[in-house]
């Protein structure tokens, strides 16, 4: 009687758990938190690309490499690429090799003046989007990248 009354616990355990695991782990986020993850990595994206160290390009990060296509486009790389086709080939990369691989849409602009953008890679979003806009300080003004996250 005693393994029967400690067969039925275990039993009841393994439904308890299965109820768990179906309605708490696996639920799907809720409309507020698919807009705040987007917003967030949206943000992150942005930040980490502008703090990317340029290797063929004497260790510059992109922030400088994105002031200078802006002003001067005096920098060479090593790969005899310009400031303005680095960054733009380096931003090409990294957003291929992270959002376009999870599916997810999305825009990327460098700009001083927003009808002409210096760098503008994949899609405007055509539905409800999440933006993070970072300045860039130069001598003249200020420069803005922007990355939409669509959906």
């Amino acid at each position: 009687m005693e393994i029967l009354g400690l067969a039925i616990v275990i039993v009841l355990l393994l439904v308890a758990t299965i109820f768990v695991v179906r309605f708490l782990v696996l639920k799907s986020p809720t409309e507020y938190r698919k807009g705040f993850i987007s917003s967030e990595l949206a943000s992150n994206m942005l930040n980490t690309l502008l703090k990317t160290a340029a290797i063929d390009c004497s260790q510059l990060t992109i922030t400088e490499l994105l002031q200078d296509c802006s002003q001067a486009k005096s920098i060479t790389c090593d790969d005899g690429q310009d400031s303005c086709n680095y960054v733009n080939s380096t931003a090409n990369y990294i957003f291929d090799q992270t959002l376009d691989k999870w599916n997810m849409q999305y825009e990327f602009l460098a700009y001083t003046d927003p009808k002409s953008p210096l760098i503008k890679l994949g899609k405007a979003c055509k539905a409800e989007k999440r933006s993070k806009i970072f300045p860039i300080p130069i001598s003249t003004a200020t420069m803005y990248t922007k990355l939409d996250i669509c959906g």
